[in-house]
C-alpha cells in the first residue's frame, strides 16, 4: 500500500476551479480551516500539519529568521508509522534553507529597490524559483517510481511565484497547469493533495490567505483543521 501527499505551498481553492485543475481536485476536495493560526505562515502550518498539534506559539518565539532553521524530529511526525518514509524539501523538516533564504533575500530587494530597477531583480527571482521547482519535480516523479510506502514531495513554486506575480494571470495558470499534470502522474493508493494556505491578491501581488485547499481520493473530509491530516492518514495506514 503506497500513500502519497503532494504539498503544494500557496495553492489557492478558486484557482483549482478558474484553471479547471481536474486532477488536483481528484474526487473530493475543499478548504482546510486554519482559523486556529493568528497567521498563516508557512513554517507554522506545515510544522502543525507533521506533528499534529498546532505549533504557531513555538515556531514564532523563534523569529522570522531562525524560524527557518526549524527541524522537526522524525520520531515526533507521523511519518514514523511508515516502514520506508521518504519525505521531499519539507518545511520544519528538510527543506533547503539556502533555497529560502536567496527567494526571501531577492524579494526585500525587490521592495526596497525603484520600480524601473525592478526587472532584473524579478527575472532572476523567478528563474531561481523554476530552477528550484524542477529539481524538486525530478525527484518527487523519481521517488514516486520507487517502491516506498510513503512519499511527501512538497512544492513551494506557486507561493514563491505568487508573491510578486499573482496578478499575472498567465504565469499563474501555467503552473496551475504544471501542478496539475504532476498530480495525474501520481498513482497511490491513498493520495492527499494538500496546501498549507491559499494566496490573495494585493495589487498585482499575492499574500497568503486564511485558508488552505485539500483533496483526496477517498473520503469527504468536509472543512478538516490542517492538524487532523495526521490523524486521517493514520487511521488509513491502520
Amino acid at each position: 500500500m503506497k500513500t502519497v501527499v503532494f504539498g503544494i505551498d500557496a495553492l489557492e481553492y478558486d484557482k483549482v476551479l478558474e484553471f479547471q485543475c481536474a486532477n488536483l481536485k481528484q474526487k473530493f476536495f475543499g478548504k482546510t480551516d486554519i482559523t486556529d493560526f493568528s497567521q498563516p505562515r508557512t513554517m507554522v502550518l506545515w510544522s502543525s500539519f507533521m506533528t499534529g498539534m498546532n505549533k504557531e506559539n513555538e515556531i514564532l518565539e523563534r523569529g522570522d529568521k531562525e524560524m527557518w532553521n526549524t527541524r522537526i524530529k522524525f520520531e515526533d511526525t507521523f511519518f514514523s508509522m511508515f516502514k520506508d518514509p521518504v519525505i521531499i524539501d519539507l518545511p520544519g523538516y528538510n527543506y533547503d534553507l539556502a533555497v529560502h533564504e536567496k527567494s526571501r533575500k531577492l524579494l526585500k530587494t525587490f521592495f526596497e529597490t525603484k520600480s524601473e530597477s525592478r526587472k532584473k531583480i524579478l527575472e532572476e527571482y523567478n528563474k531561481d524559483a523554476f530552477e528550484h521547482h524542477k529539481k524538486v519535480k525530478e525527484q518527487f516523479l523519481k521517488t514516486l517510481e520507487e517502491d516506498h510506502d510513503f512519499v511527501l514531495g512538497y512544492f513551494s513554486v506557486i507561493d514563491v511565484i505568487g508573491h510578486l506575480n499573482f496578478g499575472n494571470t498567465a504565469i499563474m495558470k501555467m503552473l496551475y497547469k504544471e501542478m496539475d499534470e504532476i498530480a495525474s502522474k501520481i498513482d497511490a493508493d491513498t493520495l492527499l493533495i494538500l496546501s498549507d494556505h491559499g494566496m490573495k491578491a494585493i495589487g498585482d501581488f499575492g499574500d497568503h490567505s486564511e485558508y488552505g485547499f485539500w483533496s483526496t481520493n477517498f473520503s469527504d473530509l468536509k472543512n478538516p483543521k490542517i492538524t487532523e491530516f495526521a490523524s486521517i492518514l493514520k487511521d488509513i495506514e491502520n
